[in-house]
């Protein structure tokens, strides 16, 4: 498996319909997307680690899907998406 704690990878995050750029941040802790500065929507999201419920493939080619705990499906696309879903999935507490 694929170790992200540490690491940065190009992401879109659906924010209603609007797949906004940014990245992934990946932490001891948990993920975090920052969005470009030329997106409509800019900011930042967290998920920590110990609110994921799991995390899927969804789709074709490079689409993902975190839930979390309190009933969120957040969407993302990225590449190597089955061994973020592996890496994901290896947090769930």
């Amino acid at each position: 498996m694929k170790d992200y704690c540490g690491k940065s990878i190009a992401a879109n995050y659906y924010r209603g319909i609007e797949a906004v750029g940014g990245k992934l941040i990946f932490d001891d802790t948990g993920i975090t997307f920052k969005s470009h500065a030329l997106n409509i929507q800019t900011g930042e999201s967290r998920i920590e680690y110990k609110d994921v419920l799991k995390a899927e493939v969804k789709g074709f080619l490079t689409k993902m899907s975190v839930y979390t705990k309190d009933g969120v499906e957040h969407k993302f696309v990225v590449y190597h998406r089955k061994d973020v879903v592996e890496f994901l999935n290896s947090k769930v507490v």
